[in-house]
This record gives structure tokens, C-alpha cells and sequence, in this order.
């Protein structure tokens, strides 16, 4: 291991020697948390946009720009919790990512799993991900999420984050139960993604007539799309995920939630 693995290893088992102390804090006060970030926002009124709205162009194009989201200070504290609550359910374990992006949450559990296949539509949010010290154990493959390859190794664990908020509602059931397929019986699913939180989260455009909602981006240079943002509705992931899924649990920050699953024999 590098001096530098090294480092990333020291910090983060320090993520978990505070994970208690932490994880009790945010808990006791998980009522408030949950009723600041889970009313959801008012759509603003609709206006008709001749705008790219794939969500494969924007992060194409936002992939040097992507890693700023990580560094915004109203984050820092919830991240390194959520970092910690990643390391100790992937630790040991063969996982398979999809929607890895430029490769942030794939650099957090490297160090401690036995292998991961990090996954993204982008090539260019993967060339980024591969400057990251992820190790030979680490590999990553251009697939979509809708339609990954078959593989001869078992996984033992599934994760995406911050892509559950950009899959449509009518597409859930439908991407679970492919994502499961490709893992091994009884499996865990992990996922973090976002709240909204008033004056923070980029506001809700206009929603569809399946209850999808969109949100407006800018990049530095100028380019604007509309992209798919949806924020979870009071007890929503849960409900989602039963369906295929045993030993649910979410954890609820402000700006995060976090959600382990097992799969469903």
C-alpha cells in the first residue's frame, strides 16, 4: 500500500472510531433533521425549455467541474459521517457501482474492499476517476445502469450514489430489479443521495405527469440544462424499496440520506 493509501486508510478508520459519537448525534436529533429537509419544494411555474435534458450530456459535460459539490463547507460534516457509514458496509466485500461519476464515493470504499467495478455512461467522468488512488483491485467499465453486463464475479454488494434522484419513478422498479440481478442472492444495496433543503438545493422547475421533478443547472462556461432531480417524499424509500428488499434502513441527515438494503433470496 502507498503513503498515500496509507494516509486515506488512517483518516477513514478515524471516520469510524467517531462513528458512534457522531451517528448518536445526528440520530437524537433525526426528528428535526427529518423536518427541515422533507417537505419538498413547489415547483416553480412551467416554461418550456430548448435545453439538452439527458442527463448523459450534463455530466459529460460537468465532469471537470463535478468534485466542487464535495467541497461545499454546509456538506463537510455529513460527508465524512457518510463516508464512515460506507467503509463499515463494504469493508471485505466484492461490490459493483453503477453511476460512479468521476470515482469519489469509489475512492472511499477502495481501500477496504476486497475488489470493486466501478461503472459509469461517461467516459469522460471515468478518466477522472482513474487519477484517484483506487488501487489494482479497482476497475472501471463505461456501462449503463439500465443494461449492465453480465459478470463472472459474485458481488456482494451493490451501491450508487447520488444517482436514485436522477432514475424516474417509472423506471425504479424496473432498474432495482435489474441492479439485483447482477449481484449475488442476498445481497446489499447501498445508496446516498440528496434532500432538498430550502435555499441551498437548486430549486424544482416544473414536474411530469409521473411525478418526476427537474431542476435547472449551469455550468461555468455557460451551458444550461434541465436535468431529473427527485427528491424522496416522507417514508418514500422505504416503500420503494420493499418490494425487493429486506432490512431496510435510512439514515436521514439535513442534506443526505443513506439507505442499506439487503435483496430479497
Amino acid at each position: 500500500m502507498s503513503a498515500d493509501s496509507g494516509h486515506l486508510r488512517r483518516r477513514s478508520s478515524t471516520g469510524l472510531s467517531e462513528l458512534s459519537r457522531v451517528e448518536a448525534l445526528v440520530l437524537s436529533r433525526s426528528s428535526v433533521a427529518q423536518s427541515l429537509a422533507l417537505p419538498l419544494p413547489r415547483p416553480l411555474p412551467y416554461q418550456r425549455l430548448t435545453l439538452p435534458d439527458t442527463m448523459q450530456q450534463y455530466y459529460r459535460a460537468r465532469a471537470a467541474e463535478y468534485d466542487l459539490f464535495y467541497q461545499a463547507p454546509e456538506r463537510l460534516s455529513e460527508l465524512t459521517l457518510l463516508q464512515a457509514w460506507l467503509i463499515e458496509r463494504t469493508r471485505g466485500l466484492n461490490i459493483l457501482e453503477v453511476a460512479a461519476g468521476t470515482g469519489y464515493w469509489t475512492e472511499i470504499a477502495a481501500p477496504f474492499a476486497r475488489a470493486v467495478t466501478a461503472t459509469d455512461l461517461n467516459a469522460e467522468t471515468l478518466e477522472i476517476a482513474a487519477t484517484r488512488r483506487l488501487g489494482q483491485h479497482v476497475s472501471l467499465r463505461t456501462a449503463d445502469a439500465y443494461s449492465l453486463p453480465h459478470s463472472t464475479t459474485i458481488f456482494d454488494v451493490g451501491m450508487a450514489h447520488l444517482w436514485w434522484s436522477h432514475v424516474k419513478r417509472q423506471k425504479r422498479k424496473s432498474f432495482l430489479s435489474h441492479f439485483a440481478s447482477r449481484l449475488r442472492p442476498a445481497a446489499t444495496l447501498l445508496m446516498i443521495d440528496q434532500f432538498y433543503v430550502d435555499g441551498f438545493t437548486s430549486p424544482i422547475s416544473r414536474e411530469d405527469r409521473w411525478g418526476n421533478q427537474y431542476t435547472i443547472r449551469k455550468l461555468k462556461d455557460g451551458r444550461t440544462y434541465e436535468i431529473i432531480k427527485n427528491f424522496p417524499r416522507p417514508g418514500e424509500p422505504e416503500e420503494t424499496f420493499n418490494e425487493i428488499c429486506t432490512n431496510i434502513s435510512v439514515l436521514r441527515l439535513k442534506h443526505f440520506w443513506a439507505l442499506s438494503a439487503q435483496v430479497r433470496d
